[in-house]
Protein backbone atom coordinates (compact mmCIF):
# COMPACT_ATOMS: atom_id res chain seq x y z
CA UNK A 1 0.00 0.00 0.00
CA UNK A 2 1.65 3.52 -0.94
CA UNK A 3 2.13 5.65 1.68
CA UNK A 4 0.79 9.19 2.15
CA UNK A 5 1.93 12.32 3.63
CA UNK A 6 -0.09 15.83 3.94
CA UNK A 7 3.13 17.34 4.01
CA UNK A 8 6.21 17.23 1.80
CA UNK A 9 8.04 20.06 3.67
CA UNK A 10 11.58 19.70 5.29
CA UNK A 11 10.10 19.30 8.51
CA UNK A 12 8.30 16.20 7.19
CA UNK A 13 11.51 14.58 5.60
CA UNK A 14 13.81 15.09 9.33
CA UNK A 15 10.38 13.68 11.08
CA UNK A 16 10.93 10.78 9.15
CA UNK A 17 14.57 10.56 9.37
CA UNK A 18 14.06 10.75 13.33
CA UNK A 19 11.72 7.52 12.89
CA UNK A 20 14.15 5.93 11.09
CA UNK A 21 17.02 6.36 13.72
CA UNK A 22 14.13 5.90 16.32
CA UNK A 23 13.21 2.18 15.00
CA UNK A 24 17.06 1.18 14.25
CA UNK A 25 18.47 1.99 17.65
CA UNK A 26 15.37 1.68 19.82
CA UNK A 27 15.23 4.73 21.82
CA UNK A 28 13.17 5.55 23.73
CA UNK A 29 12.97 9.40 23.69
CA UNK A 30 14.01 10.99 20.22
CA UNK A 31 13.36 14.73 19.39
CA UNK A 32 10.62 15.90 17.07
CA UNK A 33 10.30 18.78 14.90
CA UNK A 34 14.18 19.88 15.15
CA UNK A 35 14.42 20.02 18.49
CA UNK A 36 18.26 19.94 19.64
CA UNK A 37 17.66 18.23 23.11
CA UNK A 38 14.82 15.63 23.71
CA UNK A 39 12.92 16.35 27.60
CA UNK A 40 12.41 13.11 29.61
CA UNK A 41 9.08 11.79 28.99
CA UNK A 42 6.49 12.68 31.37
CA UNK A 43 3.28 11.05 32.50
CA UNK A 44 1.73 7.60 32.14
CA UNK A 45 3.84 5.14 30.31
CA UNK A 46 3.54 1.19 30.25
CA UNK A 47 6.74 -0.86 30.27
CA UNK A 48 6.67 -3.86 28.85
CA UNK A 49 8.06 -6.29 31.00
CA UNK A 50 6.98 -10.03 30.13
CA UNK A 51 5.56 -10.31 25.92
CA UNK A 52 8.17 -11.10 23.61
CA UNK A 53 6.24 -9.89 20.71
CA UNK A 54 5.45 -6.53 21.57
CA UNK A 55 7.58 -3.59 22.62
CA UNK A 56 6.23 0.15 23.59
CA UNK A 57 8.54 3.62 23.11
CA UNK A 58 7.32 6.96 23.87
CA UNK A 59 8.24 10.68 22.63
CA UNK A 60 6.64 13.72 23.89
CA UNK A 61 3.54 13.58 21.75
CA UNK A 62 3.60 10.34 20.10
CA UNK A 63 4.39 6.36 20.99
CA UNK A 64 5.97 3.78 18.76
CA UNK A 65 4.48 0.25 19.00
CA UNK A 66 7.17 -2.06 17.46
CA UNK A 67 4.60 -5.55 16.84
CA UNK A 68 6.77 -8.62 16.22
CA UNK A 69 3.96 -10.29 14.68
CA UNK A 70 2.95 -8.31 11.65
CA UNK A 71 6.38 -6.62 11.84
CA UNK A 72 5.15 -3.33 11.52
CA UNK A 73 6.02 -0.41 13.89
CA UNK A 74 2.61 1.80 14.78
CA UNK A 75 3.16 5.54 15.31
CA UNK A 76 0.30 6.62 17.81
CA UNK A 77 0.25 10.64 17.89
CA UNK A 78 -1.89 12.42 20.48
CA UNK A 79 -4.62 13.94 18.72
CA UNK A 80 -3.91 17.55 20.59
CA UNK A 81 -0.05 17.50 18.66
CA UNK A 82 0.46 19.28 15.09
CA UNK A 83 1.98 16.19 14.34
CA UNK A 84 -1.19 14.43 14.02
CA UNK A 85 -2.95 16.98 11.58
CA UNK A 86 -0.16 16.69 9.07
CA UNK A 87 0.95 13.68 9.32
CA UNK A 88 -0.29 10.20 7.53
CA UNK A 89 2.37 7.00 7.67
CA UNK A 90 0.94 3.55 5.65
CA UNK A 91 3.42 1.58 4.22
CA UNK A 92 4.83 -2.18 4.37
CA UNK A 93 6.77 -1.42 7.60
CA UNK A 94 4.93 1.82 9.38
CA UNK A 95 1.32 2.83 10.08
CA UNK A 96 -0.15 5.96 11.75
CA UNK A 97 -2.86 6.12 14.37
CA UNK A 98 -4.55 9.65 15.65
CA UNK A 99 -4.80 8.71 19.53
CA UNK A 100 -6.95 8.13 21.96
CA UNK A 101 -8.88 6.22 19.09
CA UNK A 102 -12.31 7.91 18.82
CA UNK A 103 -13.98 4.82 17.45
CA UNK A 104 -12.40 1.32 16.57
CA UNK A 105 -13.93 -2.24 15.72
CA UNK A 106 -12.98 -5.69 16.30
CA UNK A 107 -12.66 -8.77 14.17
CA UNK A 108 -14.10 -10.93 16.98
CA UNK A 109 -14.32 -14.09 15.11
CA UNK A 110 -10.71 -14.45 16.25
CA UNK A 111 -9.87 -11.30 18.66
CA UNK A 112 -11.34 -11.60 21.96
CA UNK A 113 -13.22 -8.89 23.46
CA UNK A 114 -12.42 -9.62 27.31
CA UNK A 115 -8.94 -7.23 27.00
CA UNK A 116 -11.28 -4.14 25.78
CA UNK A 117 -13.63 -4.93 28.25
CA UNK A 118 -11.04 -5.36 31.37
CA UNK A 119 -9.46 -2.10 30.00
CA UNK A 120 -12.66 -0.41 30.00
CA UNK A 121 -12.78 0.97 26.56
CA UNK A 122 -16.02 -0.76 25.10
CA UNK A 123 -17.74 2.89 24.97
CA UNK A 124 -15.78 3.39 21.84
CA UNK A 125 -15.82 0.23 20.39
CA UNK A 126 -18.53 0.54 17.27
CA UNK A 127 -18.03 -2.39 15.33
CA UNK A 128 -17.29 -6.20 15.51
CA UNK A 129 -17.63 -8.77 12.69
CA UNK A 130 -19.06 -11.64 14.65
CA UNK A 131 -21.65 -11.74 17.53
CA UNK A 132 -20.64 -14.79 18.81
CA UNK A 133 -18.58 -13.32 21.97
CA UNK A 134 -19.13 -14.00 25.44
CA UNK A 135 -19.32 -10.69 26.60
CA UNK A 136 -22.68 -9.06 28.14
CA UNK A 137 -21.77 -5.70 27.75
CA UNK A 138 -20.38 -6.16 24.29
CA UNK A 139 -23.53 -8.19 23.82
CA UNK A 140 -26.09 -5.45 25.07
CA UNK A 141 -24.23 -2.85 23.27
CA UNK A 142 -24.97 -4.62 20.18
CA UNK A 143 -28.37 -4.78 20.88
CA UNK A 144 -28.88 -1.35 21.55
CA UNK A 145 -27.23 -0.41 18.57
CA UNK A 146 -23.88 1.04 19.66
CA UNK A 147 -22.10 -1.75 18.27
CA UNK A 148 -22.84 -2.56 14.59
CA UNK A 149 -21.90 -5.41 12.77
CA UNK A 150 -19.43 -5.30 10.28
CA UNK A 151 -18.08 -7.57 7.22
CA UNK A 152 -14.70 -8.61 7.97
CA UNK A 153 -13.72 -8.54 3.95
CA UNK A 154 -15.16 -5.35 3.25
CA UNK A 155 -12.25 -3.41 3.36
CA UNK A 156 -13.72 0.04 2.53
CA UNK A 157 -16.37 -0.55 5.58
CA UNK A 158 -14.03 -1.45 7.93
CA UNK A 159 -11.20 1.31 6.93
CA UNK A 160 -14.09 3.87 8.32
CA UNK A 161 -13.08 3.16 11.53
CA UNK A 162 -10.02 4.86 13.25
CA UNK A 163 -8.60 1.27 14.15
CA UNK A 164 -9.78 -2.03 13.49
CA UNK A 165 -7.96 -5.03 15.32
CA UNK A 166 -7.07 -8.27 13.65
CA UNK A 167 -5.81 -11.58 15.01
CA UNK A 168 -5.24 -12.60 11.17
CA UNK A 169 -2.22 -10.82 9.84
CA UNK A 170 -1.81 -12.62 6.41
CA UNK A 171 -5.08 -11.47 4.82
CA UNK A 172 -5.44 -8.14 2.96
CA UNK A 173 -4.98 -4.92 5.26
CA UNK A 174 -6.09 -1.47 5.07
CA UNK A 175 -4.23 1.29 6.87
CA UNK A 176 -6.28 1.25 9.86
CA UNK A 177 -5.60 -2.48 10.54
CA UNK A 178 -3.67 -3.40 13.85
CA UNK A 179 -2.84 -6.61 15.05
CA UNK A 180 -3.91 -7.86 18.20
CA UNK A 181 -2.50 -11.14 18.77
CA UNK A 182 -1.64 -12.39 22.28
CA UNK A 183 -2.59 -15.77 21.24
CA UNK A 184 1.31 -15.79 19.29
CA UNK A 185 2.99 -15.57 22.73
CA UNK A 186 3.83 -18.70 24.42
CA UNK A 187 3.05 -18.08 28.22
CA UNK A 188 -0.36 -17.08 30.31
CA UNK A 189 1.49 -13.85 31.27
CA UNK A 190 2.99 -12.90 27.82
CA UNK A 191 -0.58 -13.00 26.54
CA UNK A 192 -1.97 -11.26 29.48
CA UNK A 193 0.17 -8.23 29.26
CA UNK A 194 -1.03 -7.13 25.93
CA UNK A 195 -3.69 -5.07 27.20
CA UNK A 196 -0.62 -2.71 27.60
CA UNK A 197 -0.48 -3.18 23.90
CA UNK A 198 -4.45 -1.70 23.97
CA UNK A 199 -3.67 0.83 26.57
CA UNK A 200 -0.76 2.57 24.21
CA UNK A 201 -3.86 3.21 21.63
CA UNK A 202 -6.31 4.39 24.14
CA UNK A 203 -3.93 6.96 26.73
CA UNK A 204 -5.12 4.22 29.23
CA UNK A 205 -1.62 3.11 31.00
CA UNK A 206 -2.16 3.34 34.40
CA UNK A 207 -5.52 1.29 34.01
CA UNK A 208 -3.42 -1.29 31.36
CA UNK A 209 -0.59 -1.73 34.47
CA UNK A 210 -3.02 -1.72 36.86
CA UNK A 211 -4.59 -4.81 35.40
CA UNK A 212 -1.47 -6.84 34.58
CA UNK A 213 0.55 -5.99 38.22
CA UNK A 214 -2.69 -7.45 39.68
CA UNK A 215 -3.26 -10.48 37.50
CA UNK A 216 0.48 -11.29 37.71
CA UNK A 217 0.76 -10.62 41.78
CA UNK A 218 -2.15 -13.30 41.82
CA UNK A 219 -0.56 -15.32 39.25
CA UNK A 220 2.58 -16.04 40.98
CA UNK A 221 0.91 -16.18 44.18
CA UNK A 222 -0.89 -19.13 43.04
CA UNK A 223 2.73 -20.47 41.73
CA UNK A 224 4.44 -19.75 44.20
CA UNK A 225 1.85 -22.00 46.67
CA UNK A 226 1.87 -24.68 44.08
CA UNK A 227 5.39 -25.23 44.06
CA UNK A 228 6.16 -25.41 47.96
CA UNK A 229 3.58 -28.01 48.30
CA UNK A 230 4.87 -31.05 49.25
CA UNK A 231 3.08 -34.23 48.00
CA UNK A 232 4.16 -37.40 46.89
CA UNK A 233 2.64 -37.54 43.34
CA UNK A 234 1.09 -34.71 41.24
CA UNK A 235 -2.30 -34.49 39.42
CA UNK A 236 -1.76 -35.75 35.68
CA UNK A 237 -3.57 -32.91 33.53
CA UNK A 238 -4.82 -33.47 30.16
CA UNK A 239 -6.19 -30.81 28.07
CA UNK A 240 -8.76 -32.45 25.73
CA UNK A 241 -10.68 -30.29 22.66
CA UNK A 242 -13.77 -31.88 20.88
CA UNK A 243 -14.17 -30.43 16.81
CA UNK A 244 -16.49 -32.12 14.48
CA UNK A 245 -16.97 -35.76 16.19
CA UNK A 246 -13.23 -35.44 17.18
CA UNK A 247 -11.55 -35.79 20.30
CA UNK A 248 -7.86 -34.66 20.67
CA UNK A 249 -5.50 -33.79 23.15
CA UNK A 250 -4.09 -29.37 22.96
CA UNK A 251 -0.47 -28.71 22.49
CA UNK A 252 -0.79 -25.53 23.26
CA UNK A 253 2.55 -24.26 25.29
CA UNK A 254 0.36 -21.83 27.34
CA UNK A 255 -2.28 -24.21 28.33
CA UNK A 256 0.73 -26.37 29.32
CA UNK A 257 2.25 -23.87 31.21
CA UNK A 258 -1.05 -23.81 33.47
CA UNK A 259 0.00 -26.74 34.60
CA UNK A 260 3.02 -26.84 35.49
CA UNK A 261 2.81 -23.80 37.47
CA UNK A 262 -0.38 -24.58 39.14
CA UNK A 263 1.77 -27.88 40.48
CA UNK A 264 0.42 -30.43 37.76
CA UNK A 265 1.81 -32.48 35.46
CA UNK A 266 0.86 -32.70 31.80
CA UNK A 267 -0.21 -35.77 29.97
CA UNK A 268 2.61 -37.70 28.27
CA UNK A 269 3.64 -36.58 24.63
CA UNK A 270 3.39 -39.51 22.97
CA UNK A 271 -0.32 -39.91 24.18
CA UNK A 272 -1.15 -36.00 22.92
CA UNK A 273 0.04 -36.78 19.13
CA UNK A 274 -3.22 -39.29 18.93
CA UNK A 275 -6.80 -38.05 18.19
CA UNK A 276 -9.78 -40.26 17.94
CA UNK A 277 -12.98 -39.93 16.41
CA UNK A 278 -16.36 -40.80 18.01
CA UNK A 279 -17.60 -42.76 14.88
CA UNK A 280 -14.71 -45.50 15.72
CA UNK A 281 -15.59 -47.59 18.52
CA UNK A 282 -11.76 -48.71 18.52
CA UNK A 283 -10.61 -45.20 18.66
CA UNK A 284 -13.18 -44.41 21.78
CA UNK A 285 -12.02 -47.28 23.32
CA UNK A 286 -8.28 -46.15 23.30
CA UNK A 287 -9.25 -42.88 24.46
CA UNK A 288 -11.20 -43.89 27.83
CA UNK A 289 -8.17 -46.45 28.63
CA UNK A 290 -5.84 -43.53 28.16
CA UNK A 291 -8.15 -41.71 30.77
CA UNK A 292 -7.79 -44.00 32.59
CA UNK A 293 -5.00 -45.71 32.67
CA UNK A 294 -3.60 -42.44 33.61
CA UNK A 295 -6.00 -41.54 36.32
CA UNK A 296 -5.18 -45.35 38.10
CA UNK A 297 -1.52 -45.30 37.28
CA UNK A 298 -0.96 -42.83 40.17
CA UNK A 299 -2.72 -44.65 42.57
CA UNK A 300 -0.69 -47.98 42.08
Amino acid sequence: MASSSSSSSSSSSSLCVLFLFFFSFDHTVVSVGGASKANPVVGNISKVIDARLFQIYYGQSFKVIKNSVDGKSYLLMQSTSRMAARTKYCTGRIKSFVIPLSNYSVDTTSTPVSFFELLGVLETLKGMTSDQVTSQCVLQSYANGSIQLVNKTDIRQLSEFTAHFISEVDAEQACNFAAFVPSDETTPLQRAEWIKNLGAFTNSEVRANSVYDAVKSNYMCLNKVAANRKTKFKPIVAWVEFKQGVWSFAKESYKLQYVTDAGGENIDETITNNSYNISDPEDMDNFHAILCLDRTSRKL
